[in-house]
């Protein structure tokens, strides 16, 4: 068992590591205060729990098993999950899925923007992907749950769910312990884990309160919930803590649950499964499995080959503590988020690479399997499409972003076949659609927490895990394929000579088309005054075209915020970037390659130092970005075709964190942090011709939902393991 480190221990192991290792699997939500969370749920309406209601929806009913009054349709045995069928008694499943999160453009988590019929819609495209079970985090809105019980009503075959509990994330980051502040946690995880068997059941009323769901569940979709994942992923100093400050709390006997050899943060797990479980066997005579959330970090495992144990092997939190007693017959799962590319043992460790040839991902989940002895589901696993990247995995096709759509979709279902290799119970795929409010720890620091969810940041790799798009523009405003047609009836920004720049901008891309360039042609852009290159006329950036291998955009050193970040300013002091003399100096007549910081120095455990990595952020793609294109490439930066180039270059990349509200990063040696001003527009230039840019803010982004390549690999996997099987 993982020592309990001190906590003194892991703040500093934290502090050195400067944020700068590859972090949570997901990032952390932008604005705490618009977090779904178990703060502030309270019911409305003090109805009778377990009395009878009247649906809205009339769904047909599944086949239920009943033993000594308590009804159930599904159960674990012999680490599979199996469903009743009626006659044909108890058969062996592997549910199959995707997590649905609680964001769409334009909309923070927490204020709950998807409506009943994009949840109908998107539960069609689940079904036809071949997929059978959706996972939500946390209580949503009642439209959902309406909207589910619709579905299944009309469906041939039922969706299942999987319903979670979300911790408030603020008071786990702020108490850092689970009886802290006269157990708020702990109070707050019993009574979230109560009132979630209430809303699946159809018989609560929630009052609103910001950053949580609430309204009227009156629909009862209890039938098809396939089972509770109760948490989150638990961070090491939160367990650590509560297991120190609280020795005397390792015992819990509760009514179907009991511990053995566990922690006190184990024993607080215990209770909140224990209250879900009592609470819906007692008012509705019904149960379902049931698992807590987890992650590599606190896995039960010893990680000799971490190379960070202080921050990724510190605490273990075990599910075989938690024991059934007989009279929950539903039975207890465990339940783990496993990407191919974190922690860094994925990538490093000698005995997660003794296969031939290495799968460190399906080693490490054979790991897993060999040492539980109750049913293993990976709740979350997959790779995020898209142009920003923020971690490598041991194979470029495993990274955490930088991959195409075509990519993306073989990792998935790489894994998927470890994971069903390797005999897990299930497995959901992270996540249904892209998700605009997400930050990632490489970008964060300059982007605008309160514009997030507001424009397309095709920078920050956690927005693009989804298989579904939302594409920028209610239209597309240029699709990237060197086909001028669409720029036609517009007057160019710039002629010089034979050369036509044109230009349009979207929530996602600044969009140029430039016409009768030569082999190799600068457009140099002025986005800030008073510094950039004075030999081009102050010009900040430089998209340097160079045929289809070595064309980039560069950037003047006094603004290069990734080198301001790590060798002058906020990380300085970590010396992951060595400063160099005169590097950054106004007036410097260069430009230079953008980077993006990927990851600081690590020391591995056999002595052998990776030095720090970065990826030319700034090196442009050649290709074709039409989706209905057979040679389309969802990583493409620009296509030429014949005398004619097509660029996106993504508003970040131009040091624009907040183009909904025109705002652009200040200079970066006038403030100590970095800082946001107005920018009024963008003047291009070729050959000392120049031209401004403006475009209109936006409240509401315009978007269209596309199905990327990746769904329809995962689809034909999917549709094949059902023809193997002898499916439909």
């Amino acid at each position: 068992m993982k020592r309990w480190k001190s906590k003194a221990l892991l703040i500093l192991a934290m502090l050195l590591t400067i944020s700068l290792s590859a972090g949570c699997t997901r990032g952390k939500y932008p604005g705490e205060d618009k977090l779904p969370g178990v703060g502030g749920l309270a019911k409305a309406d003090e109805k009778s729990s377990g009395q009878e209601t009247e649906n809205l929806i009339e769904t047909p009913s599944l086949p239920t098993y009943t033993e000594d009054g308590i009804r159930f349709s599904f159960q674990v045995n012999n680490k599979k999950f199996q469903a009743y069928t009626g006659n044909a008694g108890w058969q062996d499943i592997m549910p199959i899925g995707v997590n649905v999160g609680t964001g769409k453009p334009g909309y923070f988590p927490g204020e709950f923007g998807i409506t009943k019929e994009e949840y109908m819609q998107w539960f069609g495209q689940i079904q036809a992907m071949h997929a059978d079970t959706i996972r939500v985090y946390t209580i949503l809105m009642p439209e959902f749950y309406e909207a589910l019980a619709e579905y299944n009503a009309t469906s041939k075959k039922p969706l299942y769910f999987i319903q979670g509990v979300y911790n408030n994330e603020q008071d786990v980051v702020e108490l850092a312990d689970a009886y802290a502040q006269d157990g708020k946690i702990y109070n707050d995880w019993l009574a979230m884990c109560q009132t979630i068997v209430d809303v699946v059941h159809g018989n609560i009323t929630i009052e609103q309160v910001a950053g949580n769901a609430y309204g009227v569940y009156d629909d009862d979709v209890s039938q098809y919930l396939l089972g509770w994942i109760l948490g989150i992923e638990w961070q090491p100093d939160f367990v650590i803590n509560t297991n120190e400050g609280h020795p005397d709390k390792t015992e819990f006997d509760g009514e179907y649950l009991y511990v053995e050899d566990a922690s006190p943060f184990e024993a607080f797990l215990a209770a909140g499964l224990d209250t879900c479980i009592s609470y819906e066997t007692e008012h509705y005579k019904m149960q379902h499995p049931t698992a807590f959330a987890n992650w590599v970090t606190t896995d039960p495992l010893e990680h000799p080959g971490e190379p960070n144990p202080e921050m990724e092997d510190a605490v273990s939190v075990d599910a075989e503590h938690v024991k059934a007693k007989p009279s929950f017959r539903a039975g207890l799962f465990a339940s783990y988020h496993v990407y191919p590319y974190y922690p860094e043992m994925m990538r490093y460790a000698p005995e997660l690479l003794e296969d031939d040839p290495p799968n460190s991902y399906k080693s490490y989940l054979n790991k897993l399997m060999d040492y539980h002895t109750i049913p293993v589901v990976i709740s979350e696993f997959g790779v995020p499409s898209g142009r920003g990247i923020t971690h490598l995995a041991r194979e470029a096709g495993f990274n955490q972003g930088g991959l195409t759509e075509e990519e993306q979709g073989n990792a998935l279902i790489s894994m998927l076949g470890d994971i069903v290799d390797t005999g897990c119970a299930g497995a959901c795929m992270f996540i249904w659609q892209d998700e605009w409010f997400k930050r990632t720890w490489n970008t964060m620091d300059y982007t605008d927490a309160e514009s997030r969810a507001y424009w397309c940041d095709v920078q920050t790799s956690e927005q693009f895990f989804g298989l579904l798009s939302f594409d920028p523009g209610e239209e597309a405003v240029c699709t990237v394929d060197g086909d001028a047609g669409e720029w036609d009836n517009m007057e160019p920004l710039v002629k010089s000579g034979e050369k036509e720049l044109y230009v349009k901008s979207d929530e996602g891309y600044v969009y140029l088309l430039l016409k009768g360039g030569d082999k190799q042609t600068r457009i140099t852009l002025d986005t800030i005054p008073e510094q950039g290159n004075s030999q081009y006329d102050g010009a900040d950036f430089s998209v340097e075209i160079n045929g289809k291998k070595n064309s980039r955009i560069l950037v003047d050193p006094y603004y290069d915020v990734n080198y301001w970040l790590y060798a002058m300013g906020t990380y300085s002091s970590s010396e992951v970037l060595e400063v160099q003399d005169g590097y950054a100096d106004k007036n410097s007549s260069r430009f230079e390659p953008i980077n993006l910081m990927l990851n600081r120095p690590v020391l591995l455990t056999d002595g052998t130092l990776v030095g720090t990595e970065q990826i030319e952020t700034g090196k442009l793609r050649h290709g074709n970005a039409d989706p209905q294109s057979d040679k389309y490439n969802s990583r493409a930066d620009f296509c030429i075709n014949g005398d004619v180039a097509e660029i996106r270059l993504p508003w970040l990349l131009l040091n624009i964190p907040a183009p909904n509200r025109k705002m652009r990063i200040a200079d970066l040696y006038a403030h100590d942090e970095i800082t946001f001003e107005p920018i009024s527009g963008i003047t291009f230039a070729i050959d000392g011709v120049s031209g401004a840019y403006s475009w209109d803010e936006w409240e509401l982004p315009t978007y269209r939902e596309r199905l990327k390549q990746s769904y329809y690999i995962v689809q034909e996997y999917l549709a094949n393991q059902q023809t193997a099987k002898g499916g439909e």
